[in-house]
């Protein structure tokens, strides 16, 4: 028992020395390399907020706030606007929004059908109208930065009432 107790004895005090944990240090940049592996780019912690959304705590309902407040800010512009056709305008339009870190918000790109194309500059000026009367904007936001994030959104004109 006695030569028992001492080879234990023994074993620990050797194994105490040994230390288990493998210490590997990594270079700054390798770290920065790891962590952009790891993010989801296609996803932020907060999407961009209109100053009338801010009082919203939920973020399902700040979003939706913030889609409604585009929504109803194109769906009124395209509603007054003095747009007079000799024909009948039903197109969808595909146009690529971009919110910058400081929240100013832009047109990156508009796709009009080739048949609709003659009313390009028209619609253009229109869609430009809106998104300069936008309320306030402030950026997404992804691990506590401010970044740049883009929506593409179908928007139906229609010259019909």
């Amino acid at each position: 028992m006695r030569k028992t107790l001492i080879i234990i004895f023994c074993f620990l005090s050797i194994s105490c020395e040994f230390d288990f944990q493998i210490d590997k240090k990594i270079t700054v940049d390798e770290f920065i390399n790891e962590e952009l592996k790891s993010l989801n780019w296609n996803d932020v912690d907060q999407y961009p907020v209109f100053e009338n959304c801010l009082e919203i705590n939920n973020v399902k309902n700040k979003n939706n706030c913030f889609v409604e407040t585009i929504t109803s800010s194109f769906r009124e512009n395209l509603k007054t606007n003095n747009l007079v056709l000799n024909r009948t305008l039903i197109d969808t339009v595909r146009m690529v929004l971009k919110v910058d870190k400081i929240g100013k918000i832009s047109i990156e790109n508009m796709t009009i059908s080739d048949q609709n194309n003659k009313y390009k500059e028209v619609i253009t000026k229109s869609f430009e109208n809106t998104v300069s009367s936008l309320p306030k904007l402030y950026p997404a936001i992804k691990r506590g930065q401010e970044v740049d994030v883009i929506f593409n959104i179908p928007i139906i004109i229609s010259t019909e009432n």
